[in-house]
């Protein structure tokens, strides 16, 4: 069991923010999505977990009743006053997670939510988590597991977008496209997964990053998603990905990638259609 942190007056004290930002809750037969399929690249934090696959975040809140139970007709009562209780813990081990997201390799979420206004806006996002299952124990103490999506709005809060007068990288978009997408076999290196990984030549010279991305594909959650094999990735990437192999980490660097100079090559070929880049439909490979 988790731990039971919350006393019943601070639950009765939030009331009223946790009903308006959670009044359904979800059977408590739901599958608890923090038991992660193996086939899911999972990163588990102090307080939560971030699936990059799905690209969800998952935190678990704890409470207790903070009253005695002396007959039947108290049980509703109480788990009512647990559940609120869980419900706060849930909402701030989940924000906890949220700012554990690494961004690029050098910058996290809680780096980013140094700026007042992108904090305010993140914590209204986090607010509005969903209730995926809930567990009720015998002496009166609940757990609530809650997800929230790695989404758009999220996306756009958290990575730079080129400053103003500075138009986005250009790439060749017209031809015939000979390829849906990009998938870099990283496995072995130890990558952190990131909402914004860079590509680099083996010179250090960057072929992929966020400002070559369209406002179409940030919408995915980053510029990249995490998979252990090219049959997990074709959701992304679809049928006919450009395959390649990452030869290292950027010094210093656990989540931008080195590619051979002949797969660079390719990636900026001017006579290659590389809609896929623009579009975000770029998978990196992990163990």
């Amino acid at each position: 069991m988790l731990k039971r942190m919350m006393n019943g007056a601070l639950a009765m004290g939030l009331t009223g923010l946790l009903l308006s930002a959670h009044g359904a809750r979800a059977d408590s037969a739901a599958k608890d999505p923090a038991a992660a399929a193996d086939d899911a690249v999972v990163q588990k934090l102090t307080h939560g977990e971030i699936n990059w696959s799905k690209k969800t975040v998952t935190a678990t809140g704890s409470g207790v009743a903070g009253m005695k139970i002396t007959k039947d007709s108290d049980i509703p009562a109480a788990r009512l006053m647990a559940e609120r209780a869980a419900k706060m813990d849930a909402l701030r081990n989940i924000l906890e997670t949220v700012q554990g997201i690494q961004v690029t390799g050098s910058r996290s979420a809680n780096d980013i939510m140094s700026n007042g206004d992108v904090k305010t806006r993140i914590e209204g996002m986090v607010r509005g988590f969903r209730v995926v299952d809930t567990k009720y124990y015998s002496d009166g103490s609940v757990d609530v597991v809650v997800q929230m999506l790695i989404d758009e709005n999220l996306t756009n809060a958290l990575i730079e977008k080129p400053k103003a007068g500075k138009a986005p990288r250009s790439l060749n978009t017209v031809g015939p496209e000979s390829f849906t997408g990009l998938v870099i076999n990283a496995r072995g290196l130890g990558v952190v997964p990131s909402m914004s990984p860079r590509i680099v030549d083996e010179s250090g010279k960057e072929i992929y990053a966020a400002d070559v991305v369209s406002e179409k594909g940030l919408a995915q959650g980053g510029i990249a998603s995490y998979e252990k094999t090219e049959e997990q990735s074709k959701g992304r990437t679809g049928n006919k990905p450009l395959v390649v192999k990452a030869l290292r980490l950027i010094d210093k660097s656990k989540t931008d990638i080195v590619v051979s100079n002949g797969d660079a090559d390719k990636l900026r070929s001017p006579n290659l259609n590389l809609s896929f880049l623009a579009e975000g439909k770029v998978v990196i490979l992990v163990d």
